[in-house]
C-alpha cells in the first residue's frame, strides 16, 4: 500500500485532508444534526416510560451537555493533541462514539442520555473539529483557508445529510433499532485512519528517502504565541467573544427549527429538510470562504459572514411575525451560508493569528468559550419557549447576539499582510 502512496507531502496532504473531512462528517453528523430528527420519538418514549410529559428544555439540556462537556475536555484534548499527536485521538474518538450510540438504543431515562452525551461531547473533542483542525494546519502552510474551508464543510456534510438519513431509517425501525444501526458507521472509518493518517509531515519524510528540501515547503516557521501571550492579546477575546455569539447562535437554531417547522404543521421529511438547508448553505460558505480570505482578505469575509447571518436570522423573525413561509427558507438558507462563512475565517484566524506551535492549548481555551455559548443556546431557547410559549423571543436573543458578534467582528485587528509574512 505505502508504495503507491503520494510520498511528496505537498501531495499527500490531500489524502490528509480527505481522511479528515470523512471523520468530521461522520463525527459531526451523527453527534449534533442527525440526532435532531430523533427528538419527537424519545419525547414520545421518555413520557411512556415516566407517565409524565417531557419539556423541551428538559430534553435540549442533553445538547447543552454536550457542548458544555466538549469546553471542560477542549484544553486536555489540545494538550494531547501537542504532545503525542492526533491520530490516537481519532481512533480512540471514533471507537467511542460507537460505543455511545449502542449505550442509546438502551436509554430509558433523561439521566441516562445526559451521561451518554458527556461521553460524546469527548468525542467531539477528540474526534472533531480541534484536532481536524490542528492536523490540517500542520500539513497545510500555503493554501490554508481552502483547505480548511473544506475540511470544515465536512460538519455540513455530516449534518445536512444524517437528518435525512436518519428520518428514512426510522421509516424502517424504531428508534433504539437506528441508535444500533448507526453505532457500527464509526467503526468503518477506523481502518482508513490506521493506514493513512499520519501526524505531520515529519512522519511521512521519516519513512521516505527522497524528499528533497523543495518537496518540503509546507514546514511551518512563522511566528508563534504561546498560550499566555495569547490569553494577553486583545484579539483572543474579540475572537473568543464572536465565537460564543456565533456558536449560541448556530446550535440554537439547528436545535430548534426541526422542532419550529413541526409545530408549524410541516411532514417530518419536510421539517428535516429546514435542517439539511441550514447545513447546506453551511457547506457552500464554508467551501469558498477560505479561499475568498486568501484573495480579499480575512477581515472582509469575516464581517460578510456574520452579517449574512443576521440577516438570516431577521428574516426568520419576520417569518414568525407574519407567518410567511417563504421568509422561512430565505431566512434558513442566509443563516447557514453566513455562519459556514464565519465558522472557517474563526479556525482559520486561530491558526493564522496566534500560530500553530501552542495551537492545541489556544484552540482548547476558545473552544471553552465558544462550547459553553452553542450549550447555552438550544437549552435557554428551549426555556424562553416553554416560558413564552412561541419561538419568536428566543430568535429576537439570537438576533441580538449576533449584532454583538458583528461588533467584535469589526473590532479585530487583522493585518493580512503580517500573517503571509509569518508563514
Amino acid at each position: 500500500m505505502s508504495s503507491i502512496l503520494p510520498k511528496d507531502p505537498l501531495k499527500y496532504r490531500w489524502i490528509i485532508l480527505v481522511m479528515s473531512f470523512l471523520l468530521i462528517t461522520i463525527t459531526n453528523g451523527l453527534t449534533l444534526g442527525g440526532l435532531y430528527v430523533f427528538e419527537e420519538e424519545l419525547i414520545n418514549s421518555l413520557s411512556q416510560i415516566t407517565g409524565e410529559g417531557v419539556l423541551r428544555a428538559d430534553l435540549k439540556l442533553r445538547d447543552a451537555i454536550l457542548l458544555w462537556s466538549t469546553a471542560f475536555f477542549g484544553f486536555f484534548a489540545g494538550v494531547l493533541a501537542d504532545k503525542i499527536g492526533v491520530k490516537k485521538l481519532m481512533i480512540s474518538g471514533l471507537l467511542l462514539l460507537s460505543l455511545c450510540f449502542w449505550q442509546y438504543s438502551q436509554a430509558i431515562s433523561l439521566n441516562q442520555m445526559y451521561i451518554i452525551h458527556v461521553f460524546m461531547g469527548l468525542v467531539l473533542c477528540i474526534a472533531g473539529m480541534l484536532v481536524n483542525v490542528i492536523l490540517i494546519s500542520r500539513w497545510f502552510n500555503n493554501s490554508r483557508g481552502l483547505a480548511i474551508g473544506i475540511l470544515l464543510a465536512g460538519t455540513s456534510t455530516g449534518n445536512g445529510l444524517f437528518p435525512q438519513i436518519n428520518t428514512y431509517l426510522l421509516s424502517l425501525g424504531d428508534w433504539r433499532e437506528v441508535m444500533i444501526w448507526l453505532s457500527f458507521i464509526p467503526l468503518c472509518l477506523i481502518p482508513l485512519l490506521l493506514i493513512f493518517v499520519k501526524n505531520g509531515p515529519e512522519e511521512l519524510q521519516a519513512t521516505t528517502e527522497d524528499i528533497t528540501d523543495q518537496e518540503s515547503t509546507e514546514s511551518h516557521t512563522g511566528k508563534s504565541f504561546t498560550l499566555v501571550q495569547a490569553l494577553k492579546a486583545r484579539n483572543f477575546w474579540l475572537l473568543s467573544l464572536m465565537a460564543f455569539c456565533t456558536f449560541y447562535s448556530i446550535l440554537a437554531m439547528t436545535g430548534h427549527v426541526f422542532l419550529m417547522l413541526r409545530e408549524e404543521n410541516y411532514a417530518p421529511q419536510v421539517a428535516a429538510t429546514g435542517v439539511s438547508i441550514i447545513f447546506l448553505g453551511g457547506f457552500i460558505g464554508k467551501v469558498i470562504s477560505g479561499q475568498l480570505a486568501e484573495t480579499y482578505g480575512r477581515k472582509k469575509i469575516l464581517l460578510s459572514g456574520v452579517g449574512i447571518m443576521l440577516i438570516g436570522s431577521i428574516f426568520i423573525v419576520l417569518a414568525l411575525l407574519y407567518s410567511n413561509p417563504l421568509f422561512v427558507w430565505i431566512g434558513l438558507g442566509f443563516y447557514g451560508f453566513g455562519w459556514g462563512g464565519l465558522y472557517t475565517l474563526i479556525q482559520l484566524l486561530s491558526a493564522d493569528l496566534f500560530g500553530i506551535a501552542s495551537l492545541g492549548k489556544i484552540m482548547g481555551v476558545i473552544n471553552i468559550v465558544d462550547t459553553f455559548g452553542g450549550g447555552l443556546g438550544p437549552f435557554l431557547t428551549g426555556y424562553l419557549y416553554d416560558q413564552t410559549e412561541g419561538y419568536l423571543t428566543p430568535f429576537i436573543v439570537i438576533s441580538l447576539l449576533l449584532i454583538i458578534a458583528f461588533l467584535s467582528s469589526s473590532l479585530l485587528s487583522i493585518d493580512d499582510k503580517e500573517i503571509e509574512d509569518n508563514r
